[in-house]
């Protein structure tokens, strides 16, 4: 009888000591998450920077400008051009995505001091939202412009060394763009001119093939209990679960 009496306390006691032993402070929420982005941000960066780390991924792999690859498959299908052409394409196609994998070096540091100086708040907020994806989008913000210089001085300097035909990848592009503008431009002719920059093209997509791969290692964290390789992590991202 004297148990029965006492089992509303011990339950008590039992839910007080439970919430403590698994409630988050906020210091180890803002941990917990710097340690996920961190951890998934380098896995990501350090395969992309790899050769063949865009080129060979087709989630990343960067290709030629939607009217230009056009443009190509349709001088492909003329007679007598159509190995010259696929050539050219293929030549462009290796270079723009090997400038990306070399611009990578560049973007770790960034990326990381981005990490280090999130708020306690920005973790809170981000670890509780709907939006899987919710500190891919954060970094996205805090690092895009920064990153886009960093890549663009690489990716340029990357585009002007002659290794396509014996020629640069930019020096393909110029001839390649400026003979079909100047036909383009012959009134009657109805064809809209390319004005893509090619350096400037391959950042931007360089960029998002960065945050799409700092996305899925996100999401794994989020959703996947064997993707959390620490303590830390198993318990602050548990919370979701």
């Amino acid at each position: 009888m004297n148990f029965i009496k006492k089992l509303p306390l011990f339950f008590a006691f039992f839910l007080l000591f439970s919430c403590d032993e698994f409630q988050l402070s906020d210091s180890e929420i803002a941990a917990g998450l710097k340690s996920a982005l961190e951890y998934g941000s380098k896995y990501a960066l350090n395969t992309l920077g790899k050769e063949d780390g865009f080129f060979l991924d087709q989630a990343v792999k960067i290709l030629l400008p939607e009217d230009v690859a056009t443009i190509v498959k349709q001088i492909s299908a003329v007679p007598g051009f159509g190995n010259a052409i696929k050539e050219i394409e293929t030549q462009l196609l290796l270079t723009i995505n090997r400038a990306a994998e070399a611009s990578i070096e560049g973007v770790i540091p960034i990326v990381t001091d981005a990490i280090t100086n999130m708020t306690i708040q920005d973790a809170k907020s981000i670890l509780f939202s709907s939006n899987e994806i919710a500190a891919t989008d954060y970094l996205r913000g805090k690092t895009y412009n920064p990153l886009c210089g960093v890549c663009s001085s690489v990716i340029n300097e990357a585009l002007n060394k002659k290794i396509v035909l014996n020629t640069s990848a930019q020096d393909v592009w110029k001839n390649f763009t400026n003979c079909y503008n100047t036909v383009a431009n012959i009134p009657l002719v109805n064809l809209n001119p390319i004005e893509t920059n090619l350096a400037q093209y391959t950042t931007q997509k360089a960029l998002d093939g960065v945050y799409v791969k700092i996305g899925d290692e996100e999401v794994k964290i989020r959703t996947d209990v064997n993707a959390r390789v620490t303590d830390l992590l198993r318990k602050v991202f548990g919370q979701l679960d």
